[in-house]
């Protein structure tokens, strides 16, 4: 069993194994989290290219060698070689995370599919079981959130600063808390213009007053 996880990289040195169509997807995903990206491969794809020269992605055009990934926090094995991947594994510390995306079962970690509005993301695995069901599920979840559910989203994370700040911490703030994101509470969120959202946190937070 897998334990899932949401991984802050920002600042972090992660290295990309390969030139082809999967590592430009592994690559990309990690400098939109933040990461520092090296990319390791004596070849690399027209995709990979233009990534390179449109981002801070750094190309060590190589065959691989253990030392490339000394320094790494996270590693990702994606070229179509059996051999170099396994070999990347080999090469890893034990407190490296290592991705194999030939082998789950082979891997420290594996990357889930996903999808990311602003501050919502979603993410679901078959724990390498069907990656192509996994796909299907994002498309068919991502078809229920839209705008309306980032602004939400946003607004919920500003009334969770506000009542933190307002309330000392008790099991009526976190009965506020849970209030926040009641379907009936995003209802009226989603039908209500921004003024009106913070008349709806001001009578919230009177309310409780009135209770004390």
């Amino acid at each position: 069993m897998l334990y899932p996880v949401m991984l802050n990289i920002a600042g972090q040195k992660a290295v990309v194994v390969g030139g082809g169509a999967v590592a430009v997807r592994k690559a990309r995903s990690l400098i939109d989290a933040g990461a520092v990206v090296k990319v390791i491969s004596p070849e690399v794809s027209e995709a990979m290219n233009e990534l390179l020269s449109g981002s801070t992605i750094s190309w060590q055009k190589k065959e691989f060698a253990p030392a490339d990934i000394k320094d790494a926090f996270l590693v990702i094995a994606a070229t179509n070689s059996r051999e170099t991947n396994e070999l990347v594994q080999q090469s890893a510390s034990p407190c490296q995370l290592i991705n194999l995306t030939d082998d789950p079962q082979g891997s420290r970690f594996i990357v889930p599919a996903s999808f990311q509005r602003d501050k919502l993301c979603i993410a679901v695995s078959t724990h390498g079981a069907s990656p192509a069901l996994s796909k299907r599920i994002i498309r068919e979840l991502k078809e229920q959130f839209n705008d309306a559910d980032v602004a939400y989203i946003a607004f919920l994370e500003k009334c969770r600063t506000v009542i933190k700040q307002a309330l000392p911490a008790s099991e009526m703030r976190q009965v506020l808390l849970k209030q926040l994101a009641s379907p009936g509470f995003e209802k009226q969120v989603k039908a209500a213009s921004s003024i009106e959202r913070e008349q709806l946190l001001t009578e919230m937070l009177t309310d409780w007053r009135e209770k004390q």
